[in-house]
């Protein structure tokens, strides 16, 4: 994509090589959007960034603070679901790492880029299933007990408090910060588990699962609906604000997790 102008709507959307982030940003870049996507496949990425590295954030902040004046749409939408204990470069549990610290540190590299638009967005892709979870704060990293649906729904949850925390933290400017869940979507992200990829489970899931393309409209439609300056609201599939998980409300949590999720970024 082209260098943006001071006119441009800037779109930058993490792990949009595929699956829900290419469906997102297909449906942006219809509406005019200039589309910076960031992801670890260099053929189908404006710029690499491994979200697993806390260096290679850092580059990749770097680079588009370089080229791109303002940034008017973050869409933290890369993530991934492990079947068994995977550890990041930093040492960090591979979960927790992509879909809930990379999250927060490309926001906090990028707020002054988001701050430089008139009305800006963070948007981070969460689910609906994060109502099952839990912040594990005793053994954040699941070194005891590790069980790939419980890093993840702990990491969908951690999305949520993260949004709402920062929406906090950016009451009264031009920025917001929200959540969508996009519905239980068919994509890459659950091929390590025997039973998507069984044959004879095929037609069921089928049956119950979205296409990207129908996520990647839900992301949009999310990216659109006016908020004010508390933000901090969860959207459904269908655009519908919904109340987050009881667990999310939890002021002191959010901030605890907050400041351990800042300590590992910064260690």
């Amino acid at each position: 994509m082209a260098d943006g102008s001071a006119s441009t709507y800037v779109c930058v959307i993490t792990g949009a090589s595929r699956g829900i982030g290419r469906a997102t940003a297909a449906a942006l870049v219809t509406r005019g959007a200039t589309i910076v996507t960031l992801g670890r496949d260099p053929e189908r990425s404006t710029i690499v960034c491994d979200l697993a590295s806390f260096a290679s954030i850092r580059r990749a902040a770097s680079e588009v603070a370089a080229r791109w004046p303002h940034i008017d749409l973050l869409v933290n939408n890369a993530g991934v679901h492990h079947a068994g204990r995977v550890m990041s470069v930093d040492r960090i549990e591979r979960t927790l790492a992509v879909n809930h610290l990379a999250p927060l540190l490309l926001t906090e590299l990028l707020l002054p880029k988001l701050e430089g638009a008139p009305k800006s967005r963070v948007l981070t892709v969460s689910s609906s299933l994060a109502q099952w979870g839990r912040i594990h704060f005793d053994d954040l990293q699941l070194t005891r007990r590790y069980g790939g649906t419980r890093a993840y729904l702990q990491s969908k949850l951690a999305n949520i408090m993260f949004t709402l925390t920062l929406a906090e933290r950016l009451r009264g400017s031009s920025v917001t910060a929200a959540c969508v869940y996009p519905g239980l979507v068919a994509t890459d992200l659950l091929n390590e588990h025997w039973w998507w990829r069984a044959p004879w489970l095929r037609p069921l899931w089928r049956g119950i699962f979205l296409s990207p393309n129908d996520a990647g409209q839900s992301v949009a439609r999310a990216s659109a609906i006016e908020l004010d300056s508390s933000g901090g609201t969860c959207f459904s599939a269908t655009g519908r604000r919904v109340a987050p998980p009881r667990q999310a409300r939890d002021a002191a949590a959010r901030r605890r997790l907050w400041d351990m999720s800042v300590a590992l970024v910064s260690s």
